[in-house]
Formats: C-alpha cells, sequence, structure tokens
C-alpha cells in the first residue's frame, strides 16, 4: 500500500479528564467481581505529553512542552514511596528529559521497582543508568515509508534504527513495540525479523485502539485493522514467533484483545490482558490516577494521596463490578479471564465497554473454553540438583499485607512458605539447591522446594550457574 507522507492538522484531542465518584449498586447476580490486589503490578507515568514525532495514533490527548520537572519529581516520589512492582517512565517522549534526571527517577525507583523506559528512539541517551531493566523502542513498518508515514516524522526510521542498536551495544534489553494498525497488518513478520536481526530482546505488538490525538486523526484514516486485516497480522506473528528462537517465545501482543476474536491467539499462547482494573494504573502528567492510559476517569492525584488509597476505592468498581458488560461478553464464560478485551476506547472514554471488534459478535464456542482452562504451565525439574544466584533485578515487596516477588518482567504474589524461601535465596551469593532444600526440610518437602526452585528460573529471578 503506497503512502504519502503528510503532516496531518491534529496535534490535540477535546476530551478532557472528569472526576469520578462512582458508586456500585452491588455484585452482579451471578457473583463476577474483578479481584484485585492491595497495589495495582504496574505503573506508567506519563512524565509529558511533549514529543518529538508526531504519529497519528497516539493517544495522549495533546503535544505540549515540556512541564515543570519538580512536578514530575513529586511523581516519581509518591510512586516510589508506595513500591509498586513495575513501573513505566513514558510521554509524550521522555527522552526529552535530561538524561541526569532519568537516571534519578530509575535509580530512586529501582529500589524496589522494575522500571522500563518506552522511548521512540528518535533520541539516543548516553549514559542511563544500569539499573533501568528495559528499554521499549517500537519499530512501526519493515520500512521507513511505513514507519514515518505512522509517525509523521523524515528520517526516523533510520535513527530509531541505530538508537536501538546502540542501546544492545550496551547490554540493555531492548523491547520491540509496534503499534498494529490499517497500514502495517501485513508488515508483522518482516518487523519482527528486523527486530531480530537488531538483537531486541522481545516483540510485543499493541493492536491500534481510539485515543485522543489518535481517534481525531482516524476519522481521516484507516488505523483500525479489520478482521481481515487482523487475522493476516496474527498469523504472521505466529509464524514469526515460530522461525526466530532468538526471542525465546517472548513474541505476542501487549494490549488487551478479546480471545473468541482469533482462538490461535490461545493455542499459540499470545494473548494478553491488559491489567486494567486489577494490575495496572496510569498516572498523567498532572498526577491524575486512571486504570488505563486512555480513560477520561481520575480516581485521585498524586501525590495528595498514595497509590494504595486511591486504587482501594470504592469509586473503581464502576469498572471491578462489571455493570459495564454487555452482551456477547456478559454472559461469556471467560469473562474474567478475557474481560472483553480493550475496556476503553474514544468512543466510550468517560466509562468502559467491551472491545469494539466483539461487538455483536456470538459468544466463544465451548471448545474455546476447554483451550483456555489447559493452558496450564507443566511442573517439572531436573534430576541433578542446581546451583543458582538472585538474579540482580530480583526484590522483595513486603510493606504490604501481601507480598511480592518482583522480577525483570513479572510479579509474583507469595505465601508466608514462599516469602521465607524466596528470602533465603535473596540473601545468599550462590546457593545450591541441595542446601536450601535441607534449611527447610522440617516444613517444605523436596518436591515442593524444587518446583518452588523451578518457577524462580521460569520467572527470572535467579540465574543458574550449574548443577550437582
Amino acid at each position: 500500500m503506497g503512502k504519502k507522507f503528510q503532516v496531518l492538522p491534529s496535534d490535540w484531542s477535546p476530551i478532557a479528564t472528569v472526576r469520578c465518584g462512582y458508586q456500585s449498586s452491588g455484585r452482579r447476580e451471578d457473583g463476577q467481581y474483578v479481584e484485585h490486589d492491595v497495589v495495582p503490578h504496574l505503573c506508567h507515568i506519563e512524565m509529558t505529553y511533549a514529543c518529538n514525532e508526531k504519529c497519528i495514533f497516539c493517544y495522549n490527548p495533546e503535544r505540549a512542552k515540556l512541564g515543570d520537572l519538580s512536578a514530575i519529581d513529586g511523581l516519581v516520589r509518591s510512586v516510589a514511596e508506595s513500591q509498586i512492582p513495575h513501573v513505566y517512565l513514558i510521554g509524550g517522549e521522555p527522552s526529552l528529559l535530561p538524561v541526569e534526571k532519568l537516571n534519578e527517577y530509575i535509580d530512586l525507583l529501582s529500589e524496589h521497582s522494575s522500571v522500563t523506559i518506552v522511548t521512540n528512539g528518535l533520541r539516543q541517551l548516553k549514559g542511563i543508568s544500569r539499573n533501568l531493566a528495559c528499554f521499549g523502542v517500537p519499530i512501526h513498518g519493515a520500512n521507513a515509508e511505513t514507519h514515518e508515514f505512522l509517525n509523521q516524522s523524515k528520517g526516523s526510521f533510520s535513527k530509531t534504527l541505530d538508537t536501538i542498536r546502540h542501546y544492545v551495544s550496551e547490554g540493555h534489553d531492548v523491547r520491540c513495540i509496534p503499534v498494529l494498525t490499517g497500514y502495517n497488518y501485513d508488515q508483522m513478520y518482516e518487523i519482527i525479523a528486523l527486530a531480530a536481526s537488531l538483537g531486541m530482546e522481545s516483540i510485543y505488538v499493541d493492536r491500534y485502539e481510539d485515543g485522543g490525538i489518535g481517534a481525531v486523526n482516524s476519522q481521516g484514516h484507516h488505523l483500525k485493522p479489520t478482521s481481515e486485516q487482523f487475522g493476516i497480522a496474527v498469523g504472521q506473528i505466529i509464524q514469526a514467533k515460530h522461525d526466530f528462537s532468538i526471542f525465546g517465545g517472548r513474541v505476542g501482543f501487549g494490549t488487551a484483545i478479546p480471545y473468541c476474536l482469533d482462538e490461535r491467539m490461545i493455542t499459540e499462547g499470545i494473548t494478553s490482558n491488559c491489567g486494567v482494573g486489577t494490575y495496572f494504573c496510569a498516572i498523567n502528567p498532572k498526577g491524575e490516577f486512571r486504570m488505563c492510559n486512555q480513560s477520561q476517569l481520575v480516581f485521585g492525584t498524586l501525590p495528595d494521596e498514595p497509590i494504595e488509597v486511591i486504587w482501594n476505592k470504592p469509586a473503581l468498581d464502576i469498572f471491578r463490578d462489571l455493570s459495564w458488560v454487555s452482551e456477547p461478553c456478559k454472559s461469556c464464560e471467560l469473562l474474567l479471564d478475557c474481560t472483553g478485551g480493550c475496556k476503553v476506547d474514544a468512543n466510550c472514554s468517560d466509562k468502559f465497554c467491551i472491545d469494539y471488534s466483539v461487538r455483536g459478535l456470538s459468544k466463544p464456542v465451548a471448545e474455546l473454553v476447554q483451550k483456555v482452562e489447559h493452558r496450564k504451565p507443566s511442573e517439572m525439574y531436573p534430576v541433578r540438583y542446581r546451583i543458582f544466584r538472585p538474579n540482580r533485578y530480583m526484590k522483595l515487596t513486603t510493606r504490604y499485607p501481601q507480598k511480592f516477588l518482583v522480577t525483570r518482567y513479572q510479579t509474583v504474589k507469595l505465601d508466608e512458605t514462599a516469602l521465607e524461601l524466596a528470602q533465603a535465596i535473596l540473601s545468599g551469593a550462590v546457593i545450591n539447591e541441595q542446601a536450601l532444600i535441607v534449611q527447610f526440610a522440617e516444613r517444605v518437602s523436596e518436591h515442593e522446594v524444587r518446583l518452588f526452585v523451578s518457577k524462580m528460573v521460569q520467572v527470572e529471578a535467579i540465574d543458574l550457574i550449574g548443577e550437582v
């Protein structure tokens, strides 16, 4: 598809935030409710709406000037004090902030959190802190024509690739995060191949949703992929997942998509749920707390209130009580697993709604439900005992009634025994699995300890050194 480079008129969306004072009328008759932990596992800090690109699909409400850094300081300190397991520093474009300031934020947050920076790669961040867990950098097209049409920035394709090469050469994990649209749906395989050639760590595709500036531009551009286009993209993503073993299976979707849209997402393990109301929140440059980057609804303001207080307000039941759910999702057996795909778009951004792609469809067939129910990983461990050490990103969050293991990319809730096992591992430089078994022999069976170690390997909490 030919793409003519053009400057689009809209850098602003009329959508404003709205304070939410919702009071639930009660649970559904079937008792279903979106359960949540005491704090979100992931927080996006939108530090600025300033940006050096003009992506036509951008969900930010505006492109503004770089704001008061002292205000950002307060937001970062507040999030750090709440010890949220995973924090993304995003924008706008975070690379517009001084590297020294970004390093200050990374080092403060990384005491208790795994920190990722999401950047367009137009500017290279030289001398970034080694405490950073990951860079997220998008490649929106397999070529300059597509990439630069979507971000409206001439010369950006080669600059972004150079930035990725630089970060990889510096030893950083770099994740590829393209936005799937009606323009690049047939380039997913080539984008993933390009990411593999650059040495990127993983690739997670975000499907375009109407929001902010993108919703305004969407009126004149076919940004939403059609069902047919989405199917083509899924096929290419699956093929690339099989072909590029360098990713270790870390290929899939990064945004919520209804499971029933394409059952191959389940069978191939590339489904995703966005975590709205269950483990995710977003903070805009004003400190306004929302359950989604694209949502208008504000439930409190940082640093006036800490995240853990806002997160547990009854007003968040506007999502969690599922009163907003319509058919076909309302009576679907997979509702609590899938939660209707993307819950927010510009057509219902002052509330929640089921994904635009399934409105009017029939509910999933029984076979699809069974496929979801049988996705549990196998439990196993090797014959020989393992020697390992704590991964440098392994952390424990113990300030709340619920205790969490935090790794580079995952959060795991721990019971009392699991916490003690994790503390024993974290306190040692090098650990022999057999010694760990002996230490807990009176309370935990060898089988359970070894399964726990396997789980720690799976979530990359420990680094294997060898076997004995």
